[in-house]
C-alpha cells in the first residue's frame, strides 16, 4: 500500500499526489525557496508566491514552464509542514474544503 500524504483523500488531493510524484523537480524548487526565505529570516510567507516563484523562474531560467494548478499551494504546504515540522506555521493554511 503507497503511503499518502493525507488519511482521508479528496479528488484535488488525489491529483496534487500524483502532479507532485510525477513532477519532483517541482518540490525541489518548492523547499529550496522556502528555505531560501528562511535563511532570510522571514517567518511567514505565502505558498502561493512561491509556486508563482516556481513559473516565474523555470520560464525566465530554462524558457519552459510548470502548468501547476493553483489549487495545489495547500497542499505544497502541508507537504513542506509534514516533512519539516520545525517549521509548521511558516505558511498560514486554513481549512481544506470538506473530505469525502
Amino acid at each position: 500500500m503507497t503511503q499518502t500524504l493525507f488519511d482521508t483523500k479528496t479528488r484535488l488531493e488525489a491529483d496534487f499526489e500524483r502532479f507532485d510524484s510525477e513532477n519532483p523537480k517541482v518540490w525541489n524548487l518548492f523547499r529550496d525557496f522556502t528555505f531560501d526565505l528562511i535563511d532570510k529570516g522571514h517567518k511567514h510567507c505565502s505558498s502561493d508566491m512561491i509556486l508563482h516563484r516556481i513559473r516565474w523562474e523555470t520560464k525566465i531560467q530554462t524558457g519552459g514552464e510548470f502548468k501547476i494548478n493553483n489549487n495545489y499551494s495547500p497542499y505544497y504546504a502541508r507537504k513542506f509542514e509534514r516533512i519539516y515540522p520545525y517549521y509548521k506555521g511558516f505558511f498560514r493554511t486554513r481549512k481544506i474544503g470538506l473530505r469525502k
